[in-house]
């Protein structure tokens, strides 16, 4: 009787991927670039691209006309240089600044209102404070200080910008108050405001 060897094909774990993984794999990384391509200009700049060549092909894909085929092809070659590399820092990054537009179409205004507090001092702090006076003034002022020190790190972790995102959102959204007009524009940087 001959002996019996040990079939070990459908024991051990196969050595590739198989074509319908590398599949789900191209289209998360593709999913995650429609993300980048979609955050404010806020997040864009915050983001650590592993290669200024991914960068680059962003910013074109940003700067094309929404929903056109030109941008749908930039940023499939954008995804495509994306997967040279490990794209979960960049995931992480991404969870860590928060909402995307798409998710939440005043994100925009909470990131630039998040930016104003952050840089415009007092003088913003009372803004955004007049309009939902019962906030708890020095909670926020902590959060605000902490996110300051963050951006003094220049790490590309920022839980204390994020975690400053969620309140100012969770106080708006309680209050149900509207961001004020003058919090809710781009920050600017004028010296002699201090």
């Amino acid at each position: 009787m001959a002996e019996q060897q040990h079939f070990e094909g459908f024991d051990s774990e196969p050595e590739e991927l198989s074509r319908s993984a590398h599949k789900r794999e191209a289209q998360a990384i593709r999913k995650l670039a429609d993300k980048i391509a979609d955050l404010g200009t806020l997040s864009f700049k915050h983001l650590n691209f592993p290669d200024e060549s991914v960068k680059e092909a962003f910013v074109i894909a940003r700067g094309m006309r929404k929903n056109s085929d030109e941008k749908r092809r930039q940023l499939q070659f954008a995804a495509k240089l994306l997967r040279a590399y490990d794209a979960d820092d960049l995931k992480k990054q991404i969870e860590s600044i928060g909402a995307t537009p798409k998710a939440d179409p005043n994100a925009m205004r909470l990131e630039n209102l998040r930016e104003n507090l952050i840089h415009g001092g007092i003088k913003a702090l009372n803004t955004f404070t007049a309009v939902i006076n019962d906030t708890d003034r020095n909670k926020l002022r902590t959060l605000i200080k902490k996110a300051k020190d963050e951006l003094a790190k220049e790490t590309s972790e920022r839980p204390a910008a994020r975690a400053l995102f969620k309140y100012i959102k969770s106080e708006l959204q309680r209050s149900g108050a509207a961001i004020p007009d003058e919090l809710a524009k781009p920050y600017v940087n004028n010296e002699g405001d201090k």
